[in-house]
């Protein structure tokens, strides 16, 4: 089988986002479910990725390694979003002694922290640490977190976007 740059493509892409569902491959290089679906397969069938299906998602998930987390393809979900609009992205940027599960930086030069926080535990302290490092820093940033529930009012914070994971397919 002979690789075609789009191949390349979609494998750097498995590789840099720790694996990808049909859906998310699709909407990257495809205009196709059905397309995609097959190219996949062809891919696996050569052996230059792996599939399996996800015990939460319940959808094949492509990937080289290990098969991702739920939490790793929601991030992946908002690294799609983005798409054109990105200059940096890193997973597990830490910021002083906080790890965030993705910091992105935008054309424009806005920073955008993200958590994905399926169960609502992440620490009000560590948002606020987070918050005030960059308040010092004088960054233009915006803090997004990807809830599975939802967020009390009186919980939620200021400067902080609240989506729900079903929300962000519907973008």
């Amino acid at each position: 089988m002979k690789l075609t740059n789009r191949d390349v493509d979609i494998i750097n892409f498995i590789e840099k986002n720790l694996g990808a569902t049909i859906e998310q491959i699709q909407k990257t290089f495809f205009p196709s479910y059905d397309v995609a679906a097959n190219r996949l397969k062809i891919l696996n069938n050569n052996k230059f990725i792996k599939v399996q299906v996800h015990p939460i998602l319940g959808k094949k998930v492509y990937y080289l390694k290990k098969m991702p987390s739920f939490h790793s393809l929601v991030i992946t979900d908002v690294v799609i979003l983005l798409k054109g609009k990105l200059d940096f992205m890193q997973r597990e940027y830490k910021i002083k002694k906080n790890k965030v599960d993705c910091i992105f930086i935008l054309k424009g030069g806005i920073i955008l922290i993200l958590e994905v926080d399926i169960f609502n535990r992440t620490k009000a302290k560590k948002i606020n640490e987070i918050i005030t490092v960059l308040n010092e820093k004088k960054a233009k940033f915006e803090f997004l977190i990807i809830t599975k529930h939802e967020v009390e009012e009186n919980k939620k914070k200021e400067k902080i976007k609240y989506i729900g994971i079903n929300e962000i397919e519907e973008k």
